[in-house]
């Protein structure tokens, strides 16, 4: 029972690339991509087992998995007239992931707020700075004034939280807090190059899912190693 999460965290990890190199990908998009949104929000079900008691941490990351799948679905399907809304749940999923790594179980990010703000402020800084000078907004620019303080405390959370586990001896939970806070920045950066008009070199043209996925994983996977 205990290696059952570990199971399910290498499949969901592994099934962007799966879908993608078998061609499954292009043939079936939205049922591929749901099919890989469902095994992260199962490897946080099946996480949530071995814990063997209802805990607040767990009922909040399983809560933001599924504003994630709710996000994940807008976005995908009709794209275009959704978008708006598939980013709404993205937000609130940051929104419930920050606040449970910063006031939620062992290792609070909230012991150093502190830390927690300066990487906000100076990472979104930089962000603003660079869609203002590269990115072609188009109407977005609320959006994104929005959205990226939102993102990069989310990140800065789940970075701090993970620092805190490693210095207290449970490197499990750190690498999960470390790796998917910045897979997950990553792949959120990704995208926003992408809507800005920066046409990504072919290398990294599956580069949002073969970051975003194994994030969502690694956050579902926390749950077991709280």
């Amino acid at each position: 029972m205990k290696t059952l999460p570990l199971i399910f965290a290498v499949i969901s990890a592994l099934m962007p690339v799966i879908t993608q190199k078998t061609g499954l990908s292009e043939k079936y998009g939205f049922k591929m991509k749901m099919l890989c949104v469902f095994m992260y929000l199962i490897t946080g079900v099946v996480s949530a087992v071995p814990v063997c008691r209802v805990t607040a941490y767990s009922l909040l990351i399983l809560g933001a998995l599924v504003f994630g799948m709710l996000g994940d679905f807008f976005l995908e399907y009709k794209a275009k007239k959704l978008f708006p809304l598939g980013t709404a749940f993205f937000a609130l999923g940051h929104i419930v992931y920050s606040y449970t790594f910063l006031c939620i179980g062992d290792y609070k990010a909230l012991s150093h707020i502190k830390a927690v703000i300066v990487i906000t402020v100076a990472v979104t800084v930089i962000i603003l700075i660079f869609a203002k000078t590269k990115l072609k907004l188009q109407g977005k620019k609320n959006m994104l004034l929005v959205y990226a303080p939102v993102l990069v405390f989310a990140f800065a959370c789940a970075l701090v939280k993970g620092i805190i586990a490693v210095n207290e001896s449970n490197l499990s939970l750190g690498m999960c807090m470390i790796f998917g806070g910045t897979l997950f920045f990553v792949s959120d950066i990704m995208i926003g190059i992408g809507k800005g008009g920066i046409k990504r070199p072919k290398i990294l043209n599956n580069a949002v899912s073969y970051t975003y996925f194994p994030a969502q994983t690694l956050f579902a996977l926390s749950i077991f190693f709280q």
